[in-house]
């Protein structure tokens, strides 16, 4: 007997009322989710630069300027005006620079952009407002930055007003080479960082500090351009300092407006009316000085007054040996615990030439109760020695004559109570350096640069610049032959078309099966 079958039940009728109304919830919702989202991103972001060399990420030194009480205790903004065409290469590229400044101080630094061959109106009124030569068309032949540190950026620009405008074309942002000895040249590197903070800096301050270079008491020849005064000059214009070559012998006392004094690869020595002219000079509040040491030359007067101070120039030579070849220059690095040479703790450089050591004592009782405090920067690796005996063809560590490594390379001394914010600003700062070659063009070193500049900086009371300074930007020349070009272009043109349409059939044909 078979089972009675079961009636069809009859099928529902779909609830298009439900599916409508869940659908519009789901999109309502996906629109909510996108909004907030949306919203959240602009207001809430964290910014990374991916770049291998973080092209596009400020520098230490730049950020220092940002962050620093000249820029942030201003009442009016400092004004950014891009005026640079469309057609130009960098354009791009300073926008965003310029927009990173903006966002770093914030809202310190206000940015106004506009192309000056499309909006002629607003060329001509800046042309007008900053006094450039309109009819000759300087403002639409180069592009430029004007950087305006005026109390009042709204007014015309009067006489007294020059010393807080910079004006940065393009120029000075890009370097030049000859494209293969032809007419034609190509850029080889940008450098708009470096001249945007040079520029900020001298608007923000006007007048630069005046730091006076021994010149009669110095082996560095003002005369000439491509040796270390030229590179000590350069890198003191770039931070608003300006260094102005004397001859002790012509002055009576250091002059009043000092803010600092360089005495570099001095050979002879000092009378006893310059060692006091020197010391009248150092026991004035805020006085600064920076020292640059020739090995076995440093003048007696110089090393007793030094040396009064907890830092003693050594009679010998840093050495190390590798094989049987001995090897003068020395690979250091920098020791923590000073304050203006964080970004520098633990990192390496190399000084070239001949050095000699320091012997800096550290915490004496005698200078404590002096208010002086020498310390260590700067510290070769342990391989290194001081060779006492300079005249041995082929030296050799001995322990009765020579000075084992680590050995001092640099050291600071500050005198007066530089940790009480009641008188720091009236401490006194100096700078040691037992090396007269590291700033030499034929063996420069980035590192060594940005080391000076910060020296300097935090010598004038600028300790929140120092660090790594900005760099120059360099664009490479890929050499291809003929047929290699030609290769590429078959490749992007044809090859490459070609792979994506048949991978596009291979996909609709799978579908379509």
């Amino acid at each position: 007997m078979s089972e009675p079958t079961a009636a069809p039940t009859k099928p529902r009728s779909m609830n298009r009322w439900g599916i409508g109304t869940l659908s519009i919830l789901q999109i309502a919702s996906l629109l909510v989710i996108v909004i907030a989202a949306n919203f959240l991103a602009s207001n809430y972001f964290v910014r990374k630069d991916l770049s291998r060399g973080e092209d596009y990420s400020l520098s230490q030194w730049t950020k220092g300027l940002l962050r620093s009480e000249s820029l942030q205790a201003r009442t009016k903004p400092v004004k950014f005006i891009v005026a640079f065409r469309r057609s130009t290469p960098i354009t791009d590229r300073v926008r965003a620079l310029a927009e990173e400044y903006a966002r770093l101080s914030g809202e310190k630094i206000v940015i106004e952009r506009f192309d000056p061959v499309r909006d002629v109106d607003r060329a001509l009124q800046v042309a007008e407002t900053y006094n450039l030569a309109a009819n000759s068309g300087v403002i639409n032949r180069d592009d430029l930055v004007i950087i305006d540190a005026r109390q009042d950026t709204e007014s015309p620009v009067g006489k007294d007003d020059s010393a807080n405008i910079r004006f940065v074309t393009q120029e000075h942002m890009v370097l030049y080479e000859n494209n293969d000895g032809k007419s034609a040249r190509r850029m080889s590197s940008f450098q708009g960082e470096d001249m945007l903070t040079t520029s900020l800096l001298s608007a923000l301050e006007g007048k630069p500090r005046k730091v006076y270079f021994l010149a009669d008491k110095s082996d560095f020849q003002t005369e000439i351009e491509s040796g270390p005064w030229s590179v000590m000059r350069d890198s003191l214009l770039s931070q608003n300092i300006l260094p102005v070559p004397v001859k002790m012998s012509d002055m009576e006392k250091i002059p009043d407006d000092a803010a600092g004094l360089i005495i570099a690869a001095p050979r002879y020595d000092f009378t006893t009316e310059e060692i006091a002219m020197l010391t009248e000079y150092w026991n004035r509040p805020a006085s600064n000085m920076m020292v640059i040491l020739r090995p076995l030359q440093t003048p007696v007067q110089l090393q007793v007054f030094l040396r009064d101070h907890g830092v003693n120039p050594r009679r010998d030579q840093i050495v190390t040996t590798k094989g049987k070849n001995i090897v003068y220059r020395v690979d250091a690095s920098f020791t923590p615990g000073f304050e203006f040479t964080r970004d520098f703790w633990n990192k390496s450089t190399s000084f070239d030439g001949v050095s000699s050591s320091l012997d800096v004592r550290e915490g004496s009782e005698d200078l404590i109760n002096r208010r002086i405090s020498p310390f260590k920067l700067l510290e070769s690796a342990p391989q290194y020695w001081g060779e006492t005996n300079a005249t041995m063809k082929e030296p050799s560590f001995s322990d009765v004559e020579d000075r084992s490594g680590p050995l001092t390379l640099a050291a600071a001394v500050i005198r007066g109570a530089a940790s009480d914010d009641r008188f720091a600003a009236k401490a006194s700062r100096m700078i040691v350096i037992a090396n007269a070659n590291f700033l030499d063009p034929s063996s420069l070193r980035n590192e060594n640069v940005d080391f000076f500049n910060s020296c300097a900086n935090w010598l004038v009371g600028r300790e929140e610049m120092s660090g790594t300074g900005p760099r120059t930007l360099v664009t490479y020349k890929l050499p291809l032959l003929t047929s290699q070009a030609a290769l590429i272009n078959r490749i992007n043109l044809f090859f490459l078309p070609a792979i994506i349409l048949l991978m596009s059939l291979a996909i609709w044909n799978a579908r379509r099966a």
